[in-house]
């Protein structure tokens, strides 16, 4: 049985990271939770997440896709901020 990417989450961190654990920290711009942490907070996290080597990078953002898309009803709009968050990120962490 394939793992929600959330319980691969919650794996790697533990269950103290559970205002985290949607990952709208790190890929939802236009969301309160990604005010709440810095962008080399947002890198240290997805960086933990893939060397855990237990999630690779393309299958958390399929399940991050899929849950806001099928998942949830009515949330489809924090998966059209994905790819401004992977902007963002990869601006800043490249071009310093």
């Amino acid at each position: 049985m394939k793992k929600h990417y959330q319980e691969i989450v919650d794996e790697v961190f533990g269950t103290s990271f559970y205002q985290h654990r949607t990952l709208r920290t790190c890929f939802d711009p236009q969301s309160s939770e990604w005010s709440e942490t810095t962008i080399e907070k947002k890198v240290e996290i997805l960086k933990k997440i893939l060397t855990s080597e237990k999630i690779t990078l393309d299958k958390l953002i399929f399940g991050y896709k899929y849950y806001y898309t099928h998942e949830l009803t009515n949330k489809s709009y924090v998966v059209n901020s994905l790819e401004d968050a992977l902007i963002i990120l990869l601006n800043k962490s490249l071009i310093k």
